[in-house]
Protein backbone atom coordinates (compact mmCIF):
# COMPACT_ATOMS: atom_id res chain seq x y z
CA UNK A 1 0.00 0.00 0.00
CA UNK A 2 1.24 3.49 -0.98
CA UNK A 3 2.31 5.74 1.68
CA UNK A 4 0.35 8.68 2.16
CA UNK A 5 1.28 12.12 2.43
CA UNK A 6 -1.04 12.81 5.57
CA UNK A 7 0.23 9.48 7.34
CA UNK A 8 3.76 11.16 6.66
CA UNK A 9 2.70 13.81 8.31
CA UNK A 10 1.11 12.56 11.02
CA UNK A 11 4.43 10.13 12.04
CA UNK A 12 6.43 13.47 12.07
CA UNK A 13 3.89 14.92 14.42
CA UNK A 14 3.80 12.28 16.94
CA UNK A 15 7.65 12.33 16.68
CA UNK A 16 7.79 16.06 17.25
CA UNK A 17 5.30 15.97 20.50
CA UNK A 18 7.00 12.92 22.01
CA UNK A 19 10.53 14.87 21.05
CA UNK A 20 11.78 11.83 19.78
CA UNK A 21 11.69 10.61 16.19
CA UNK A 22 11.42 7.21 17.60
CA UNK A 23 8.42 6.20 15.02
CA UNK A 24 9.82 7.95 11.98
CA UNK A 25 12.92 5.52 12.34
CA UNK A 26 10.65 2.43 12.66
CA UNK A 27 8.55 3.24 10.08
CA UNK A 28 12.13 3.81 7.87
CA UNK A 29 13.52 0.71 8.65
CA UNK A 30 10.79 -1.22 8.22
CA UNK A 31 10.41 0.28 5.27
CA UNK A 32 14.25 -0.71 4.57
CA UNK A 33 13.61 -4.61 5.39
CA UNK A 34 10.48 -4.55 2.94
CA UNK A 35 12.67 -3.24 0.26
CA UNK A 36 15.62 -5.37 0.84
CA UNK A 37 13.34 -8.23 0.35
CA UNK A 38 11.84 -6.82 -3.04
CA UNK A 39 14.70 -4.20 -4.46
CA UNK A 40 12.90 -4.25 -7.89
CA UNK A 41 9.61 -2.95 -6.44
CA UNK A 42 9.71 0.44 -7.35
CA UNK A 43 6.18 2.00 -5.27
CA UNK A 44 7.82 0.46 -2.23
CA UNK A 45 10.89 2.65 -2.54
CA UNK A 46 8.50 5.61 -3.37
CA UNK A 47 7.06 5.11 -0.30
CA UNK A 48 10.23 5.12 1.44
CA UNK A 49 11.78 8.12 -0.55
CA UNK A 50 9.05 10.28 0.52
CA UNK A 51 9.14 9.88 4.26
CA UNK A 52 12.85 9.89 4.25
CA UNK A 53 12.20 13.40 2.16
CA UNK A 54 9.67 14.27 4.80
CA UNK A 55 11.98 13.82 7.46
CA UNK A 56 14.95 15.18 5.62
CA UNK A 57 17.04 12.40 5.35
CA UNK A 58 17.98 12.32 2.03
CA UNK A 59 21.44 10.76 2.73
CA UNK A 60 19.98 7.93 4.56
CA UNK A 61 18.12 6.68 1.40
CA UNK A 62 20.82 7.25 -0.71
CA UNK A 63 23.36 5.33 0.78
CA UNK A 64 20.56 2.47 1.41
CA UNK A 65 19.43 2.20 -2.54
CA UNK A 66 23.16 2.41 -3.49
CA UNK A 67 24.17 -0.68 -1.07
CA UNK A 68 21.43 -2.42 -2.86
CA UNK A 69 22.15 -1.17 -6.37
CA UNK A 70 25.73 -2.57 -5.83
CA UNK A 71 25.07 -6.02 -4.81
CA UNK A 72 25.16 -9.04 -7.09
CA UNK A 73 22.34 -9.32 -8.76
CA UNK A 74 20.63 -6.16 -8.53
CA UNK A 75 18.46 -5.07 -10.88
CA UNK A 76 17.18 -1.75 -13.11
CA UNK A 77 14.41 -0.79 -11.15
CA UNK A 78 16.33 -0.47 -7.77
CA UNK A 79 19.13 2.02 -10.15
CA UNK A 80 15.44 4.10 -10.90
CA UNK A 81 14.61 4.10 -7.18
CA UNK A 82 18.57 5.35 -6.70
CA UNK A 83 18.38 7.94 -9.24
CA UNK A 84 15.07 9.29 -7.43
CA UNK A 85 17.07 9.32 -4.71
CA UNK A 86 19.17 11.47 -6.16
CA UNK A 87 16.43 14.26 -7.01
CA UNK A 88 15.05 14.06 -4.22
CA UNK A 89 17.56 15.64 -2.45
CA UNK A 90 18.80 18.42 -5.33
CA UNK A 91 16.44 21.52 -4.58
CA UNK A 92 18.53 21.03 -0.78
CA UNK A 93 21.66 21.57 -2.01
CA UNK A 94 24.38 24.22 -3.52
CA UNK A 95 24.46 24.62 -7.28
CA UNK A 96 28.01 22.86 -7.33
CA UNK A 97 26.29 19.94 -5.43
CA UNK A 98 23.04 19.68 -7.68
CA UNK A 99 25.39 19.21 -10.74
CA UNK A 100 27.06 16.28 -8.97
CA UNK A 101 23.75 14.71 -7.68
CA UNK A 102 22.18 15.16 -11.25
CA UNK A 103 25.27 13.41 -12.51
CA UNK A 104 24.89 10.51 -9.97
CA UNK A 105 21.07 10.27 -10.97
CA UNK A 106 21.81 10.55 -14.82
CA UNK A 107 24.53 7.37 -13.99
CA UNK A 108 22.37 5.21 -12.44
CA UNK A 109 19.43 5.59 -15.07
CA UNK A 110 22.50 4.38 -17.61
CA UNK A 111 22.96 1.46 -15.80
CA UNK A 112 19.39 0.49 -15.27
CA UNK A 113 18.36 1.74 -19.20
CA UNK A 114 21.80 -1.21 -20.08
CA UNK A 115 19.68 -3.94 -17.94
CA UNK A 116 16.62 -3.68 -19.14
CA UNK A 117 15.74 0.21 -21.71
CA UNK A 118 12.24 1.72 -20.79
CA UNK A 119 10.50 4.60 -20.44
CA UNK A 120 10.39 6.03 -17.22
CA UNK A 121 14.51 5.47 -17.52
CA UNK A 122 14.79 7.26 -20.82
CA UNK A 123 12.36 9.98 -19.91
CA UNK A 124 14.14 10.96 -16.19
CA UNK A 125 17.57 10.91 -17.70
CA UNK A 126 16.44 13.45 -20.76
CA UNK A 127 14.49 15.51 -18.35
CA UNK A 128 17.57 15.49 -16.01
CA UNK A 129 19.98 16.64 -19.24
CA UNK A 130 17.55 19.71 -19.57
CA UNK A 131 18.41 20.85 -16.58
CA UNK A 132 22.31 21.01 -17.66
CA UNK A 133 21.78 24.58 -19.34
CA UNK A 134 23.69 26.92 -18.14
CA UNK A 135 27.45 28.03 -18.07
CA UNK A 136 29.67 25.31 -19.44
CA UNK A 137 26.95 22.65 -19.68
CA UNK A 138 24.67 22.95 -22.24
CA UNK A 139 23.36 18.88 -22.52
CA UNK A 140 19.24 20.14 -23.89
CA UNK A 141 20.68 17.97 -27.22
CA UNK A 142 21.29 14.89 -25.05
CA UNK A 143 17.59 15.62 -22.89
CA UNK A 144 15.98 15.66 -27.19
CA UNK A 145 17.35 12.31 -27.87
CA UNK A 146 16.90 10.51 -24.70
CA UNK A 147 13.28 11.85 -24.50
CA UNK A 148 12.85 11.00 -28.51
CA UNK A 149 13.92 7.41 -27.34
CA UNK A 150 11.33 7.14 -24.80
CA UNK A 151 8.59 8.56 -27.44
CA UNK A 152 9.70 6.28 -29.23
CA UNK A 153 8.93 2.93 -27.07
CA UNK A 154 5.94 3.84 -26.07
CA UNK A 155 2.91 1.07 -26.19
CA UNK A 156 -0.86 0.77 -25.38
CA UNK A 157 -0.09 -0.23 -22.21
CA UNK A 158 2.15 2.95 -21.11
CA UNK A 159 0.99 4.56 -18.33
CA UNK A 160 -1.01 7.97 -19.71
CA UNK A 161 0.04 10.10 -17.36
CA UNK A 162 3.65 9.48 -18.05
CA UNK A 163 3.31 9.55 -21.65
CA UNK A 164 2.20 13.00 -21.42
CA UNK A 165 5.23 13.89 -19.23
CA UNK A 166 7.32 12.69 -22.18
CA UNK A 167 5.31 15.29 -24.86
CA UNK A 168 5.71 17.98 -22.36
CA UNK A 169 9.68 17.50 -21.56
CA UNK A 170 10.72 16.96 -25.17
CA UNK A 171 8.52 20.04 -26.27
CA UNK A 172 10.61 21.74 -23.33
CA UNK A 173 14.01 20.45 -24.51
CA UNK A 174 13.26 21.72 -27.63
CA UNK A 175 12.54 25.30 -26.41
CA UNK A 176 15.81 25.31 -24.60
CA UNK A 177 17.12 24.77 -28.18
CA UNK A 178 15.51 27.78 -29.46
CA UNK A 179 13.61 25.57 -32.05
CA UNK A 180 9.87 26.91 -31.53
CA UNK A 181 7.86 25.50 -34.23
CA UNK A 182 9.10 21.86 -33.60
CA UNK A 183 8.92 22.97 -29.41
CA UNK A 184 4.77 23.66 -30.19
CA UNK A 185 4.57 21.00 -32.65
CA UNK A 186 5.29 18.65 -29.67
CA UNK A 187 3.29 19.97 -26.85
CA UNK A 188 0.15 20.20 -29.60
CA UNK A 189 0.67 16.59 -30.80
CA UNK A 190 0.96 15.59 -26.85
CA UNK A 191 -2.43 17.99 -26.34
CA UNK A 192 -4.24 16.08 -29.08
CA UNK A 193 -3.81 12.81 -27.54
CA UNK A 194 -3.93 14.35 -23.92
CA UNK A 195 -6.31 17.36 -24.05
CA UNK A 196 -6.80 17.52 -20.12
CA UNK A 197 -2.77 18.29 -19.30
CA UNK A 198 -3.07 21.35 -17.80
CA UNK A 199 1.79 21.57 -18.64
CA UNK A 200 0.69 20.95 -21.61
CA UNK A 201 -2.65 23.37 -22.40
CA UNK A 202 -0.35 26.45 -20.45
CA UNK A 203 2.02 25.77 -22.72
CA UNK A 204 0.09 26.26 -25.87
CA UNK A 205 -1.70 29.14 -24.32
CA UNK A 206 1.65 31.08 -23.84
CA UNK A 207 3.76 32.98 -26.06
CA UNK A 208 7.30 34.69 -25.80
CA UNK A 209 8.19 36.12 -22.47
CA UNK A 210 5.83 34.32 -20.30
CA UNK A 211 6.35 31.09 -21.67
CA UNK A 212 9.77 31.01 -21.05
CA UNK A 213 8.69 31.64 -17.64
CA UNK A 214 6.65 28.93 -17.28
CA UNK A 215 9.60 26.33 -19.16
CA UNK A 216 12.18 27.78 -16.61
CA UNK A 217 10.12 27.21 -13.81
CA UNK A 218 9.43 23.41 -14.55
CA UNK A 219 13.73 23.27 -15.39
CA UNK A 220 14.23 24.92 -11.67
CA UNK A 221 16.38 23.19 -9.90
CA UNK A 222 15.00 24.80 -6.79
CA UNK A 223 11.28 23.25 -7.34
CA UNK A 224 10.76 19.80 -6.01
CA UNK A 225 9.82 17.09 -8.53
CA UNK A 226 7.23 14.96 -8.06
CA UNK A 227 8.97 11.81 -7.47
CA UNK A 228 5.64 9.71 -6.28
CA UNK A 229 5.69 7.72 -9.34
CA UNK A 230 1.85 8.17 -9.13
CA UNK A 231 0.17 7.16 -12.37
CA UNK A 232 3.50 6.68 -13.60
CA UNK A 233 3.68 2.55 -13.24
CA UNK A 234 3.69 -0.08 -14.82
CA UNK A 235 7.04 0.57 -16.56
CA UNK A 236 6.74 -0.24 -20.54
Amino acid sequence: MRLAAAAVLALLACAAVQGSETPVAARLTDLERAIAADPENLALAADYRQLTIAAGQFDRSIDFLDKLAKRKGSGPNVRVSLALAYVDKVPTAGDVRRLYLGRDAMNALTASIAQRPCVLAYYMRGLINLYYNRFIFHRADKGVADLSQALSMVTAGTPPTLVAHVYTALGDGYFRLAQMARARETWAAGAAKFPADAGLKERLRKDGEPLADVVTTALSAGRRVDTTLVDLLPIR
